[in-house]
């Protein structure tokens, strides 16, 4: 049987359908297969990869997520962010002589943050926004 991708009206609409069955979700891969289960009532050829649909949680501002992240050794700065894809803003301090020194990063879209020591996210928890 043949896929097809869901455009982002009818993956918006799956996501709120999704969202309102329950308050939070602790995996993407849970939030994704309760998205599938909506989008598969509409028409069955229908998917969306984990990825996309993180990133459309977070730019449609329907759910707020929280990122469980872990320490890696490499040393290499990101550009950008591993979360959503938005470019990395460095966050710096000032030095007593003047000059600046980065810390780390921060991500202007969502809750990322790293330090010098790279992290890798590995788990996400989305929470349903309340209503505006």
């Amino acid at each position: 049987m043949a896929y097809r991708l869901a455009d982002d009206e009818t993956l918006l609409k799956a996501l709120r359908e999704a969202l309102s069955g329950r308050q939070t979700m602790d995996s993407q891969r849970e939030l994704r297969q309760r998205v599938l289960a909506e989008l598969r009532k509409t028409d069955p050829g229908l998917t969306v990869g984990g990825p996309r649909l993180r990133r459309l949680a977070i730019t449609s501002d329907l759910a707020r997520i929280e990122i469980e992240w872990r320490e890696s050794d490499k040393r290499r700065a990101r550009s950008r962010c591993p979360v959503c894809g938005s470019e990395l803003k460095p966050t710096r301090n000032e030095t007593v002589f003047g000059g600046t020194v980065t810390l780390g990063f921060r991500c202007p879209r969502c809750p990322f943050r790293s330090t010098l020591k790279r992290r890798e996210p590995t788990r996400y928890i989305f929470t349903r926004k309340a209503p505006q």
